[in-house]
């Protein structure tokens, strides 16, 4: 224990210092550790714009639906696009 070299902390107690494998070692899980929050708070912005994407489609679909019902033009323009558009599985979904 001759060889360690000793700091002292706040409180007068003396301590270990890192040797630099273990400084680096210390700094690498941080890194790791930004990385993952970084990482997940990259998934969870992107969750939130699909989540206002899909928001977006629904009140913009439901806006078009309810036009359809009262202008007859619009409704042959968008009858016309979803039956060019639609996947088979998807037609059933609309009355034409």
């Amino acid at each position: 224990m001759a060889d360690e070299k000793l700091g002292t902390t706040f409180n007068g107690e003396k301590k270990a210092r890192k040797s630099p494998q273990e400084k680096i070692a210390d700094l690498q899980k941080k890194q790791d550790q930004l990385q993952a929050k970084i990482k997940n708070e990259k998934a969870k912005l992107t969750s939130e714009k699909r989540k206002m994407d899909t928001r977006r489609k629904i009140v913009a679909g439901a806006i078009a639906l309810e036009h359809m019902e009262h202008d007859e033009n619009f409704k042959n323009v968008m009858e016309g696009l979803l039956k060019r558009h639609l996947k088979d599985a998807d037609r059933q979904l609309f009355e034409f």
